[in-house]
């Protein structure tokens, strides 16, 4: 497995995180893990419903202290 592919939006304000997010998506094989670091409270919400509506795997979240880790799973379609 490819290993994941991280992205710092830290600091970022809706709709930067996801913007970032699909931006890196677009250049991904298929099967390639990303992990999202955000500080923005509504990140999970909003990727949450990006990897649906893009049928992409919302796999995780970690709460860390100073900020949030998504991580999802590129699907084979494109976006």
């Amino acid at each position: 497995m490819p290993e994941a592919l991280e992205i710092d939006a830290i600091g970022l304000k809706c709709p930067m995180p996801i913007i970032k997010l699909q931006q890196q998506v677009r250049q991904c094989e298929p099967g390639q893990i990303i992990q999202l670091r955000t500080t923005d409270k509504a990140a999970e919400k909003d990727v949450r419903s990006w990897c649906r509506l893009n049928k992409h795997a919302f796999l995780h979240i970690e709460n860390q202290a100073n900020y949030q880790l998504i991580t999802i799973k590129v699907s084979s379609l494109s976006t």
